[in-house]
């Protein structure tokens, strides 16, 4: 049995930025004096220590980050300059709901329930998830997913308040006169 044994020669290219002007060079180090987003400050201290020729293990080291967000740094600075100091949010989650479904929710709060042949007169927001997912507006939705479509649409809704009545023809000037019936006391001073 023979046994062979392959050396490779690996030849890592160190990654630089690219050479700075002056002003280049002042506006940096007042970016990571006295700037007030961290990420552009932590940005251009890399940027800076690159400029040093600190190679991009060192870099990693000296500001605790992943080797490949340096070299993500300074290849970003190399072609935009100081745009690549900027961070860049995602925004956030993508939407679950299609446009189309969200207008269909809408046109549904809009819409009287008498309108729909349905027993009640005002939209609730439970009543509301009912009706769309019964409709097939959407599938399934939560009850704070409405109330936000809604917000954005500028839809909002208070809380029902139920009123009783009565058949009495003298309910309505009994039903504020409570306070007759309760005995008012007299205050005592301690």
């Amino acid at each position: 049995m023979e046994c062979r044994i392959s050396l490779t020669v690996v030849i890592f290219m160190c990654l630089y930025v690219r050479e700075l002007s002056p002003a280049e060079g002042n506006r940096l180090v007042r970016i990571a004096r006295k700037g007030s987003n961290p990420v552009s400050v932590r940005r251009a201290l890399v940027v800076l220590a690159s400029a040093q020729r600190m190679k991009v293990p060192e870099i990693a080291r000296l500001y605790h980050l992943s080797e490949e967000h340096v070299r993500h740094v300074i290849h970003a600075f190399n072609e935009k300059g100081f745009e690549a100091l900027q961070p860049r949010y995602g925004g956030g989650r993508p939407r679950t709901f299609t446009d189309e479904e969200r207008a269909g929710i809408i046109e549904l709060a809009q819409t009287p329930p008498k309108v729909l042949g349905l027993p009640f007169t005002t939209w609730s927001l439970s009543k509301l998830k009912q009706v769309a997912e019964q409709k097939g507006i959407v599938r399934s939705i939560s009850i704070e997913t409405i109330r936000v479509i809604l917000s954005q649409a500028d839809i909002t809704y208070q809380h029902t308040k139920t009123w009783k009545a009565s058949n009495d023809p003298e309910f309505e000037s009994k039903k504020n006169e409570s306070s007759r019936c309760t005995t008012i006391h007299p205050r005592t001073d301690e």
